[in-house]
């Protein structure tokens, strides 16, 4: 099934967009592909609710050439799942179940010490908690992540500090992935710089779980996809649709066996996989105003404060080698700031792998492209591609 074929169609001039970017576009993705850059890359564009362009090319698998991406073949979405666990915290906290000042700790105890205890939730959100950045963030050539000193806190197994109590066995493996992140010290003090961590939305994901009562990834895909009628979008691939995912490597095909999950923190960061249609159909909630056919997903004061500048005038980030003086960032997505290529208001996430939903309300627009590839960055395929559709608007 298309994405033609399950929504209304408009042409790019009704649009007001320029036919001609559309094919530099796909061109600038077939070139990519040809020069090795990209395994293959797949765009939507959407205007006043309504598809208006789309297209894919090159192989679907690193391992099976002959099979080609299709606009509604599966795709792992990385970390665009940061926007889906903002959604969800917003959602509790419309219930009555968090607040966005409120302390950490009083949710997960572990975060009741000197060091920790005074991060509240909407420095998680904002990426500002001074929990451990993600590997890389700082460019170093040995990188670290939490899940390399989890082997520390799991609960001995032998000799005389063996634990033979089961349930405090079980308690402790439950929490060793939490006093794992939580080792060393912060990266700063909350609120006083940006250091992306995947790790702070983990947290984010067991905070959902324990306010609502729901497993997080149940919660999402029962509180959010599946009202939104994205029903391509799951954190486990059905094994009758995986050959209709997309995969660049051995690793993301280990990815798919589902394996026990008791005792690792919630995808919250950049578990889920999902269709350019499906992102469309979200994105789309988020530029109406919480809302989709007749479906409220949350308040329009939550997008609101999801999408405005949660950091005042800006505090440092080091982001990637960038070295910014002033960032910005909103509750959960990131923001276009004056400058840029894209309209200053335009708000998203982009994933690692690659991929971006961005969503420009002073062209009512939603842009998802898939751009999947091995390499380590590729600019053209990020930067490069929202130049091309930037360029478009008539």
């Amino acid at each position: 099934m298309t994405i033609s074929s399950v929504t209304n169609r408009r042409q790019p001039l009704e649009a007001g967009f320029d036919p001609e970017s559309q094919r530099r576009l796909e061109s600038h993705f077939q070139k990519l592909i040809e020069e090795g850059k990209l395994q293959c890359a797949s765009y939507l564009l959407a205007k006043d609710g309504s598809v208006f362009a789309e297209g894919a090319f090159g192989p679907l698998r690193y391992d099976s050439p002959d099979a080609m991406l299709q606009t509604d073949s599966i795709r792992r979405v990385a970390s665009v799942t940061k926007l889906f666990t903002a959604v969800a915290i917003f959602q509790l906290i419309e219930r009555g179940k968090l607040f966005l000042r409120q302390s950490v700790a009083e949710w997960i105890e572990e975060f009741k010490n000197p060091m920790y205890e005074r991060v509240q939730i909407w420095h998680l959100l904002t990426h500002t908690s001074g929990l451990r950045a993600d590997p890389f963030y700082y460019l170093e050539p040995y990188p670290m992540g939490w899940w390399d000193v989890l082997f520390a806190f799991e609960p001995e197994t032998e000799g005389p500090f063996a634990v033979t109590d089961p349930e405090e066995a079980d308690r402790q493996r439950r929490s060793a992935w939490i006093r794992a992140v939580l080792s060393g010290k912060p990266l700063s003090a909350p609120g006083e710089q940006w250091n992306y961590s995947s790790a702070g939305y983990a947290v984010l994901g067991e905070i959902v779980t324990r306010a609502s009562g729901i497993p997080y990834e149940q919660y999402i895909i029962e509180q959010i996809a599946r009202p939104l009628g994205m029903n391509r979008t799951f954190f486990d691939v059905p094994a009758e649709l995986q050959n209709e995912l997309c995969i660049i490597n051995d690793y993301e095909k280990s990815r798919l066996a589902n394996n026990d999950r008791t005792y690792v923190p919630p995808r919250a960061g950049g578990g889920l996989y999902s269709t350019l249609y499906d992102l469309f159909r979200f994105g789309q909630m988020l530029l109406n105003g919480g809302t989709l056919e007749g479906v409220r997903i949350v308040s329009r004061k939550s997008v609101e404060k999801m999408t405005s500048n949660a950091l005042g005038g800006g505090i440092k980030g080091f982001c990637w080698g960038g070295k910014i003086e002033s960032f910005t960032y909103g509750l959960g997505a990131s923001l276009t700031g004056p400058g840029e290529w894209m309209p200053e208001g335009c708000f998203g996430h982009e994933g690692a792998g690659r991929c971006k939903l961005l969503i420009d309300p002073q062209r009512q627009a939603v842009i998802v492209f898939f751009v999947p590839s091995n390499t380590d960055w590729c600019p053209e395929s990020i930067t490069g591609t929202q130049n091309i559709i930037g360029s478009g608007w008539l």
